[in-house]
């Protein structure tokens, strides 16, 4: 039986009181009510000021990672239920604004994300009167994320609308983070200390072949030389290179402003901030994770980032700070520095992770280890588990559909690699029997077998779905090459017989615009990059090979 430190802190806030008053005569630390058992843990509070017109559960609500305070209806001091761990980063948000009658309120916290100090900290929020800024966006396909003030929003294209809310007398851009796969959709909502209502709307366009795309930079992490590369549209690689952690395993950019890389033998992410496609050249921090990371995904919205853990069995959540640190979102609040994680069950080996386009489910392929509660009877059998994210929070919650111990909802060919999703369909490489399987979504993030092909090629390894057509791109690292599949047929997937021969197809990645192809050759440390012709059918003309660090694993695409 294995216990986590999570489990072990539970045990211990349950021990009998008189055990626990003779651990505290040994000692503890002060100002926040310790024990020994707790000994470097505080209480974080907040000093409310400002609120008012506020009345019973419309009152402004606050969190620290995982640990939700109830709505606050009057100025005031209140403590989080859960006290922080001394050296460790605590993250205060706004969970929800208040509702006041009549106008608009915006609370806002002084210093939300600071290292816990060895006593009680208290931090301010200070509630002021209130504009909101809404308007229409119009044009596109897919979701468009809108952000204000480091405040993000997911919204509808095509008639979808949007409202900010922002402090009276403070600046205001809305900005187009991330656009609709195809589109570019362009805001000038921007002012400077607003002193009433504003409305506005948001147009998008589509992106015709040959025109400049949105994603103007490839991005690499290198597991042989811990490094991490950056590659403007020409293809020339930047003249700074970041340095990551221990052995890079998983790259991915958000917004053109952050990037997260796993390191799996050093068990942390490395955030980066990024300027013009340039990451910087020492992460802006290191965020330990579960044992040995080897999978990231950014939900649509960029609030949040989830990673596998692949020999810890779980997966972690974070959000994203202002400073684009990685703050815990615990599972279960015991604690809200505390490692977050959600097991995907003892007996499986979780390696890739994919979130649908509505960011309201995260899947996650993982392998079995042929015991009787994992994936399946066989040794090499897989298995699919999907987990309900919470919009607000970023928290996971397990659904337990079907399989083994309910922890599963469908079963994978042999030793799943990589998963990928866009609205229609999930698909999974296995690369024991070199095959892609396709699934439908069914009811509460069910998902439902539809077919499953055979890639023609050894060790299928990455999935990459072409945005604006209905082809996938299998990366296969055995064979060196580049398989293509039709899946436009009702959920059957078609090969196309264009696939590409590369040098140790390790990952791959295509732009937001459907046009070109990225693969990183794990096997001559190279970049391969590909214009995709014959309406995403065809890897067409070959640019590069582009020089890349040792052994490039991992490759994406972004602004």
């Amino acid at each position: 039986m294995r216990i986590s430190p999570k489990q072990l802190l539970h045990g211990l806030l349950y021990l009998a009181p008189v055990t626990l008053l003779a651990l505290a005569s040994c000692g503890g630390g002060g100002g926040g009510g310790s024990n020994t058992t707790l000994a470097s843990y505080y209480t974080l509070s907040v000093s409310v000021a400002g609120i008012s017109g506020v009345t019973g559960t419309s009152g402004v609500v606050l969190r620290n990672g995982g640990d939700t305070m109830s709505p606050i209806t009057v100025d005031g001091t209140y403590q989080f239920a859960h006290q922080v761990l001394s050296g460790s980063t605590y993250n205060i948000s706004v969970l929800t604004q208040p509702t006041t009658s009549p106008g608009t309120q915006v609370c806002s916290v002084a210093g939300p994300v600071a290292t816990m100090p060895a006593s009680a900290k208290t931090v301010g929020v200070n509630c002021v009167t209130g504009f909101t800024i809404s308007g229409t966006v119009t044009g596109g396909t897919g979701n468009v994320v809108l952000q204000n003030n480091s405040d993000n929003l997911v919204v509808n294209s095509n008639g979808g609308t949007f409202n900010f809310t922002v402090a009276s007398g403070k600046n205001y851009d809305v900005t187009v983070l991330t656009n609709p796969p195809g589109y570019q959709c362009t805001s000038s909502i921007s002012g400077s200390s607003i002193g009433g209502n504003v409305s506005g709307s948001i147009a998008c366009t589509g992106i015709t072949a040959g025109t400049t795309p949105p994603d103007q930079h490839v991005y690499v992490a290198n597991s042989g030389d811990n490094t991490a590369w950056t590659y403007s549209a020409s293809g020339v690689p930047a003249t700074q290179i970041a340095s990551t952690g221990s052995v890079p395993s998983a790259i991915a950019v958000y917004g053109g402003k952050y990037a997260f890389v796993t390191n799996r033998n050093s068990n942390t992410v490395s955030a980066y901030s990024v300027t013009s496609g340039v990451l910087s050249t020492a992460p802006i921090a290191n965020t330990v994770t579960g044992n040995t990371p080897v999978a990231i995904a950014v939900h649509p919205s960029g609030k949040f980032v989830y990673v596998v853990n692949q020999l810890s069995n779980s997966i972690s959540a974070y959000s994203i700070t202002s400073t684009g640190a990685l703050a815990a979102i615990d599972a279960d609040a015991v604690t809200a520095d505390m490692q977050p994680s959600i097991s995907t069950g003892l007996a499986y080996i979780p390696v890739a992770i994919a979130i649908n386009p509505a960011g309201n489910y995260a899947y996650v392929a993982s392998q079995g280890d042929g015991s009787t509660n994992s994936c399946g009877s066989g040794a090499t059998t897989g298995c699919i588990s999907a987990y309900q994210i919470d919009q607000t929070t970023g928290a996971l919650t397990s659904v337990p559909i079907s399989g083994a111990n309910g922890k599963y909802i469908a079963t994978a060919d042999n030793v799943p690699s990589a998963i990928a999703v866009d609205g229609t369909y999930v698909y999974v490489t296995n690369r024991a029997n070199k095959t892609l399987s396709v699934y439908t979504f069914g009811g509460n993030g069910s998902l439902v077998i539809k077919s499953s092909t055979s890639s023609t090629e050894n060790d299928p390894y990455s999935i990459a779905i072409n945005p604006v057509s209905p082809y996938v791109y299998v990366a296969n690292t055995g064979s060196n090459s580049v398989s293509i599949f039709n899946s436009g047929g009702g959920g059957s997937i078609t090969p196309v017989p264009t696939g590409t021969n590369t040098a140790g197809a390790a990952s791959i990645s295509v732009d937001s615009t459907g046009q070109y192809a990225y693969v990183a050759n794990s096997g001559t440390s190279n970049i391969s990059a590909f214009h995709i012709t014959g309406g995403g059918a065809i890897l067409g003309t070959a640019l590069g090979p582009f020089a890349a660090g040792n052994n490039p694993v991992s490759i994406t695409t972004g602004p």
